[in-house]
């Protein structure tokens, strides 16, 4: 039996609208902790390390380093750490062929919704 199901849901951004308005952009927007200095991307409004809930924005540089990707036969992913970040996130990968280990964050493609990463070509690799 083959069902299909479709479905609209709408992310209300309330306190986290900095962070979604910045990644439209491509830019990447951390939230930092004020009371212990935990530094998360994708930004969240209670700390994942002390449990507060006052944070700051932090601008971070948008590099990541890849520390586990998964190739398929239309998408790749891949499991980073973001500079300046002190958490993973899964993203999808934009130039899969490129097989380097160092992306960098890009606004999201058309109506690809998630975080989308650009990988370093060999030339800006040995730039970093």
């Amino acid at each position: 039996m083959k069902y299909q199901m479709t479905l609209d849901y709408t992310i209300p951004f309330g306190d986290l609208a900095p962070y979604f308005e910045a990644l439209q952009e491509g830019k990447a927007l951390a939230s930092e902790c004020i009371k212990c200095g935990y530094v998360a991307f994708p930004a969240r409004t209670n700390c994942g390390a002390c449990g507060g809930n006052d944070i700051k924005w932090k601008t971070l540089t948008g590099t990541a380093q890849i520390q586990f990707r998964t190739d398929g036969g239309n998408d790749s992913f891949a499991l980073v750490k973001f500079d300046g970040a002190d958490t993973s996130s899964t993203v999808g990968l934009l130039n899969p062929n490129q097989k380097t280990t160092i992306g960098t964050l890009v606004a999201p493609c058309g109506d690809a919704p998630g975080l989308w990463l650009e990988l370093a070509n060999e030339h800006e690799k040995e730039r970093r």
